[in-house]
């Protein structure tokens, strides 16, 4: 919508009124501050009102100043242009960093369809600007129009189908967690209950299974285990992460602590990337991780 004066107020900024700045109601009024249409800008306009005297300009961008009363001026240097109430796309002065060059900058979707490299259209003539602002800039096509309709709808249609869908993925996980912590403690029964779809599942074990990984992953965050590197020399260089880094030990075969032997004498018999439950995991031929031996009860 081109002018809703119930949420914004505004400034004309030229005699004809098809020029204007926008400012929400919810900002302070400032009668200190003028806007004008910056001068660069001068010359394209006027171009463009006489090529298409039905077009309107509309700039919101955010202006500074003028709260404390004293009389500032600010230039207005971007811009939506108006065909009705149908925006066509944007205009835009703006100073190169490198060399102070005043760019023209234009865009709508047409042109960022049909660029490949540069994010916007832009140059340095106000007499090309207007030209190719004219030929891109159009009212939509009733296809382009049926386009940007099924593209609302699919987005109105997934954002109610997302909000629909939270409540039953929040009853799901609680029913499947319910079920699967029943399932845990009462596996025949719910076995005899799902008939051949449970035949492959051994539920208690594969809870045992995790169980085991999980506890393996706590022994390596809290340090109950250690890493242990076999050196080329054929020393054993082991190392557990401690409050100020790690500590470190180097053991021969003769010095080795028959903990850390037995579960190298295991660990060596499976794949890398394996792991033996309560006992630690092979990373490589070089490289393996032992638990930590658990106290005998007493």
């Amino acid at each position: 919508m081109f002018i809703d004066d119930m949420k914004n107020r505004y400034t004309y900024l030229n005699t004809m009124k098809n020029i204007v700045w926008e400012e929400s109601l919810d900002r302070p009024h400032r009668p200190a501050l003028t806007v004008i249409l910056h001068p660069d800008l001068e010359p394209v306009f006027d171009k463009l009102m006489r090529e298409r005297p039905t077009w309107r300009f509309k700039s919101n961008e955010l202006v500074h100043g003028g709260a404390d009363g004293a009389a500032i001026t600010r230039d207005a240097v971007r811009f939506d242009i108006y065909e009705g109430d149908e925006k066509l796309g944007q205009l835009w002065r703006e100073t190169h960093w490198r060399d102070n060059e005043v760019r023209y900058c234009f865009n709508n979707f047409r042109l960022h369809k049909e660029r490949q490299r540069n994010s916007v259209s832009y140059t340095t003539k106000p007499d090309v600007a207007v030209k190719r602002i004219v030929k891109a800039f159009h009212m939509k096509t009733p296809s382009e129009r049926a386009v940007d309709a099924q593209n609302a709808v699919r987005e109105v249609v997934s954002n109610i189908v997302q909000e629909a869908s939270w409540p039953v993925r929040k009853a799901k996980s609680l029913i499947e967690q319910e079920f699967y912590n029943y399932a845990t403690t009462h596996w025949d029964e719910v076995k005899h209950m799902l008939g051949d779809k449970a035949d492959k599942i051994d539920l208690p074990s594969l809870v045992q299974t995790h169980d085991d990984a999980r506890h393996m992953q706590e022994a390596v965050s809290q340090g109950n285990g250690v890493n242990v590197q076999l050196e080329p020399n054929g020393t054993y260089a082991t190392s557990r992460p401690i409050n100020t880094g790690f500590e470190t030990h180097s053991y021969t075969d003769t010095t080795l602590p028959d903990h850390i032997r037995g579960a190298l004498g295991l660990l060596k018999l499976i794949e890398d990337k394996d792991s033996i439950d309560n006992v630690g995991a092979r990373v490589s031929a070089t490289l393996y991780y032992v638990m930590d031996k658990k106290e005998e009860p007493g």
